[in-house]
C-alpha cells in the first residue's frame, strides 16, 4: 500500500489507551450532542497537554476570556477563525478599573469594614458599569440663575385692588387683611369673585397652582349666605363642596372655618365634613343636627345621598367641583353623575326665593389645566357656563389650544439630575443633606415617589438610628426606665392615665443635618395617622421633610414649602404641575427638582419640562457636583474623595437591609412596587418610561439589596391563589403586615402599560370600595 501523503501526529500518553467515552451521556437534538463531544475531546486532550486537535474535532463552542493562551500552533497551520468578535478596549480598562476597586474592598475587608455580600460575593460598585448620561452642553445650564423671575400667582400690587373692591361684605374684607394677612387678592380673585357674587351662570375657572382658587370659590358662598335675613344650622344645606382626596377637603374645610369664624362674622353659619375613613355613624349624627355648606368627597357624599335620610339637599344653591382634572382621572365620572341626578331630581329651589341668593343651582369646576377628560366633566355638569381666567400677564404667551401657555409660577426655579440607577439612594441623601444647610434656616422639602411601599422602605432608611456603642445603648435603657418610674407615679392616684398618641409616620431624621422631622403619607395609612401628619408636617415650626406619594400632590397649601424632590418621574404631565405646584404660592419663592435615568429618560426634558417655561427657570444639575456637595467633599480637592464618603453611606444602608430580615423583605417589596408603578405612565410617555428598558440589578442596589434581580423574592398582599397557590400580591408568612386587609396600591396594577392599566386600577377601586371601603392609595371614599 503506497503513502497517501496523510501526516498523523499522536500523544501516546498515560491513559492514551484507555477507552474512550462516548457521547451516550449526552442527550437532547444532534447538534447539542456534537458540541458536547467536540467539548469533551478538547478538554481531554487539553489536560493532557496535547493541543492538536483530531479529525472531526473543532473548538468548544465559548471559551472564557479567562483561559489561559493556547499555545502557538505551527505556522504552516492557519489558525482558525475566532468564536467570538474582540471585546472593545473599553471593556478592558473598566476591568482593570473594577481589579483596583476590588483590591481595596478586600483592603478594607480585612479592617472589617467592608462586609463581604450574599454567598460571599462582592457587592457591585456604585461607580462601575454605569451608562453614560448625554454630555451636558451649552444649551443646558450647569448653575443656577441668580436672576429671578417675578412672581406670576403673587397678590397684586398695583395698589388699586383690594377685598373691598371685589364686593364682598366690609367684615369679611377686613377679616382678611387683618387676621388672614391677606393684602391684596390675586389675578382669579380679582376676576372671578365679582362675577360669581353678580350672576348666577355656571362657571369653569381656570388659574395655575398656588394661584387662591379655593378663597376665588368661597368668598363669593360666604358673603351670599351672609347677606340672608336669618339663617341658622336647621335653615338647610346651602353649598356642597366636593374634592378628589380627604387632605384637600380636610384643608377647604379649614379656610371655610377661618372665613366664618371671623370677628363679627356670621357665626350662625355651620360648616361641614363628610369623607372616606370617618365612621358613618358620626357623619350621620353631624348631617342630623344640620349644617348649611357641607365638603365632601364624591363616594362617601354619593353613599349618603343614597343612604341616609337626614341628608336633605332640596335647597342646595351651589355645587363645587374642585380639581376637575383630578376628579376624572381617579374614575369618579360615574359617581358625579349620579350625585348630579340626585340633586336635579330633589332640588326644589325654584320655589324659594331669597334677594341674596341664587334664583338657580349654581355649578363651578375649577382646574389648573384643560384636558379633554376636564371638558367632558363640563359637559356633565355645567350649562351656559362662564369661562373665567386670571387676566394675562405682559410675559405670558398664548399656547397652541389658545390657553395661556406659562401654568407654572414663574418664580419656581426648576431642575433636573441625570443619575445612573445605581446612585439614585446617594443622590437623594445628597440633595437633603444640602437643602438642609441652605440659606432658610429651617427649610420644609416635599419628596414624591411612585407608590406607598417605596414611601415606607426610604422613611425607614432616612430615619434609622447610627449604630450605637454599648455605653449609649445603656444610657437610652436607663433613661427609659426613668420615664416609665416617673409615669407610674403620676398615675398612682388610682385613675388610670391614657398612653400618649405616638404617632408612627413622623420620626427624627437622625443621620441628616440639623436632625429634621420627618414626615410619611400615603393612602394605606389609617385616617387620623393622615391627618395628625399633615397637621404636623404643615405647622412644624422646624426643619420638616415629607415623604409621600401624589395624594399630597393636589391642592394642598403647604406654607412656606421650599423644595419638592420628584425622586420617581410623575406619572403624566399634569402630575407634574401639581407636583411642582405645592411650593412657589402665592408670590413665594420655591425650587424643584427631578430625578432622571440616563437613556430614554432623558428625552423626558424635551418633551414635557421644557414646555411652558420661561427662559432661565430649568436648570440641569450635574451629578459628580450634586453628590459632592451633599457628602462634603472639599471644593479644591483633585482627589474623588466623595465617591469614597458616598460608599460607605451607601454600605451602611446595605449592611443595615443584609442583617435584619424585616427590612430585606420591605427593601424587595419596595423594589418590586417600584418596578410595577413604573407601568403605569400614561400612553404617551411610553416611550421614556418602559419598564423593559430598567437595570433591575443596578435598580436594586438602589434599594440595598445585594441580590441578583432573579434571586429577590417579593412579599405581597393578597392570599388566596388558584388551586392552593398564593396570588400574585399573596402575603408572605411572616412578613411585614401579615394578616392585615389587603389595601389597593399602586403595585396591584400589575405590568399593563398606559391607558389600560389605568382603566384597570380604577376598576379595582370601584369594586373595593362597594365591597366595604378600604382605604386606597388614591382616598376613594
Amino acid at each position: 500500500m503506497g503513502d497517501d501523503g496523510m501526516i498523523l501526529n499522536f500523544d501516546l500518553g498515560g491513559d492514551s489507551l484507555a477507552p474512550a467515552r462516548t457521547s451516550g451521556g449526552f442527550k437532547g437534538r444532534w447538534t447539542d450532542r456534537l458540541k458536547a463531544k467536540r467539548a469533551q475531546n478538547y478538554r481531554a486532550k487539553k489536560s493532557n497537554g496535547n493541543v492538536n486537535v483530531a479529525v472531526g474535532e473543532g473548538p468548544p463552542v465559548r471559551q472564557r476570556a479567562e483561559r489561559q493562551e493556547r499555545p502557538q500552533r505551527p505556522k504552516a497551520q492557519p489558525a482558525p477563525e475566532p468564536t467570538e468578535p474582540e471585546k472593545p478596549k473599553s471593556r478592558a480598562s473598566l476591568v482593570q478599573a473594577d481589579s483596583v476597586l476590588k483590591k481595596k474592598r478586600q483592603e478594607l475587608k480585612s479592617l472589617g469594614k467592608v462586609p463581604e455580600g450574599a454567598n460571599g460575593t462582592f457587592m457591585s460598585s456604585l461607580w462601575t458599569g454605569n451608562p453614560e448620561a448625554a454630555p451636558i452642553t451649552a444649551d443646558t445650564q450647569t448653575e443656577e440663575t441668580e436672576e429671578k423671575q417675578a412672581p406670576s400667582n403673587a397678590p397684586l400690587a398695583d395698589g388699586a385692588s383690594t377685598f373691598a373692591n371685589l364686593g364682598i361684605t366690609p367684615v369679611l374684607a377686613n377679616h382678611l387683611t387683618t387676621k388672614l394677612n391677606l393684602k391684596a387678592p390675586t389675578a382669579i380673585q380679582k376676576t372671578a369673585v365679582p362675577e360669581l357674587i353678580k350672576t348666577d351662570s355656571d362657571a369653569f375657572i381656570q388659574a395655575e397652582t398656588g394661584s387662591g382658587k379655593t378663597l376665588t370659590y368661597l368668598l363669593p358662598i360666604v358673603d351670599r349666605i351672609m347677606r340672608m335675613d336669618a339663617t341658622s344650622r336647621q335653615a338647610g344645606l346651602f353649598a356642597i363642596i366636593m374634592a378628589p382626596t380627604r387632605e384637600l377637603s380636610r384643608q377647604i374645610y379649614n379656610v371655610l372655618e377661618t372665613l366664618i369664624h371671623c370677628k363679627n362674622g356670621p357665626h350662625w353659619i355651620v360648616p361641614g365634613s363628610v369623607t372616606g375613613g370617618e365612621k358613618k355613624k358620626s357623619e350621620k349624627a353631624r348631617l342630623r343636627k344640620g349644617m348649611n355648606i357641607l365638603v365632601a368627597t364624591p363616594g362617601r357624599l354619593l353613599d349618603h345621598l343614597q343612604n341616609t335620610t337626614a341628608l336633605e339637599v332640596d335647597k342646595v344653591r351651589w355645587l363645587v367641583l374642585d380639581e376637575g382634572d383630578r376628579l376624572m382621572e381617579l374614575g369618579f365620572e360615574e359617581d358625579i353623575g349620579k350625585i348630579l341626578d340626585i340633586l336635579n331630581a330633589r332640588s326644589k329651589v325654584a320655589m324659594q326665593v331669597e334677594s341674596s341668593m341664587p334664583k338657580r343651582r349654581v355649578t363651578v369646576l375649577c382646574s389648573a389645566t384643560m384636558k379633554a377628560n376636564v371638558q367632558k366633566l363640563g359637559e356633565i355638569s355645567l350649562k351656559e357656563a362662564n369661562y373665567i381666567a386670571a387676566e394675562k400677564t405682559n410675559d405670558g404667551e398664548d399656547g397652541e389650544d389658545g390657553s395661556e401657555k406659562f401654568l407654572a409660577p414663574a418664580q419656581l426655579r426648576q431642575s433636573y439630575i441625570v443619575i445612573p440607577a445605581k446612585l439614585r439612594l446617594v443622590g437623594l441623601n445628597a440633595i437633603l443633606q444640602r437643602a438642609l444647610i441652605r440659606e432658610t434656616a429651617h427649610p420644609k422639602i416635599i419628596v414624591f415617589f411612585s407608590c406607598t411601599d417605596s414611601v415606607d422602605f426610604h422613611f425607614s432608611v432616612f430615619t434609622r438610628k447610627a449604630q450605637q456603642t454599648e455605653a449609649e445603648i445603656k444610657h437610652e435603657q436607663f433613661l427609659a426606665r426613668q420615664a416609665k418610674r416617673d409615669l407610674k407615679a403620676k398615675g398612682e392616684d388610682g385613675e388610670k392615665k391614657p398612653e400618649p398618641f405616638v404617632n408612627p409616620a413622623i420620626e427624627k431624621g437622625h443621620l441628616l443635618n440639623s436632625q429634621p422631622l420627618i414626615h410619611k403619607l400615603h393612602g394605606s395609612l389609617a385616617q387620623n395617622i393622615r391627618t395628625a401628619t399633615l397637621a404636623s408636617f404643615t405647622k412644624s415650626k422646624t426643619a420638616s421633610i415629607l415623604f409621600c406619594t401624589d395624594v399630597a400632590a393636589r391642592g394642598l397649601d403647604l406654607p412656606n414649602l421650599d423644595l419638592v424632590v420628584q425622586f420617581d418621574p410623575p406619572f403624566s404631565p399634569d402630575d407634574h404641575l401639581h407636583r411642582i405646584g405645592r411650593t412657589a404660592r402665592a408670590g413665594r419663592d420655591g425650587r424643584a427638582v427631578m430625578f432622571l435615568l440616563p437613556g430614554p429618560e432623558e428625552g423626558y426634558v424635551d418633551a414635557v419640562l421644557k414646555k411652558g417655561i420661561r427662559e432661565g427657570q430649568l436648570v440641569r444639575a450635574d451629578v459628580d457636583e450634586v453628590i459632592k456637595k451633599g457628602f462634603g467633599a472639599e471644593e479644591k480637592s483633585k482627589k474623588r474623595d466623595f465617591e469614597d464618603k458616598a460608599s460607605e453611606w451607601h454600605l451602611d444602608v446595605e449592611r443595615w437591609v443584609m442583617e435584619q430580615p424585616e427590612v430585606a423583605a420591605m427593601a424587595a417589596k419596595a423594589w418590586g412596587a417600584h418596578i410595577r408603578a413604573y407601568t403605569t405612565h400614561v400612553s404617551a410617555e411610553k416611550q421614556f418610561f418602559n419598564h423593559r428598558g430598567l437595570h433591575y440589578g443596578h435598580l436594586a442596589k438602589s434599594f440595598g439589596l445585594r441580590e441578583k434581580p432573579t434571586a429577590i423574592k417579593v412579599p405581597s398582599n393578597e392570599a388566596g391563589g388558584a388551586k392552593g397557590k398564593p396570588a400574585r400580591g399573596a402575603q408572605i408568612k411572616g412578613a411585614p403586615g401579615a394578616g392585615k386587609k389587603r389595601r389597593f396600591d399602586m403595585e396591584d396594577i400589575g405590568d399593563v402599560a398606559g391607558e389600560e392599566a389605568i382603566k384597570k386600577m380604577r376598576m379595582a377601586a370601584r369594586a373595593m370600595e362597594r365591597k366595604g371601603g378600604l382605604s386606597s392609595e388614591f382616598n376613594i371614599g
